[in-house]
């Protein structure tokens, strides 16, 4: 699975209920030639409001300069995701500068 993701608001690399599984890793490439981004990766239920609620990190705070990638192999990435009131895995981009911020992006390859 691939996804790209630009901006700063949380991005659902998939929600609750939508039966992925058995993901082993995900490798996220820093896409923007100018602007480090710095990387929060979770998983979370999704509350009644429609947002995300019960964070667990995976990865917090991770600085990938542009250019460069991180990869994230966990066990926890390999979790239920069948029930729409179950976990969903979730990024959320932020910028090292406040300026930036518009200018992040990345792609995601989810990995089985």
């Amino acid at each position: 699975m691939y996804k790209s993701v630009s901006g700063s608001t949380d991005v659902a690399l998939f929600s609750p209920g939508d039966g992925v599984s058995g993901v082993t890793s995900l490798h996220i490439a820093n896409t923007h030639e100018a602007n480090d981004v710095i990387v929060d990766v979770y998983i979370s239920t999704i509350s009644s409001t429609g947002v995300a609620a019960s964070a667990f990190y995976l990865m917090k705070g991770r600085r990938i300069e542009k250019g460069g990638y991180a990869v994230l192999e966990s066990k926890a990435l390999s979790f239920n995701n069948t029930l729409a009131t179950g976990f969903g895995l979730f990024i959320k981009l932020n910028a090292k500068q406040a300026r930036d911020i518009s200018d992040t992006q990345v792609d995601v390859l989810i990995s089985k």
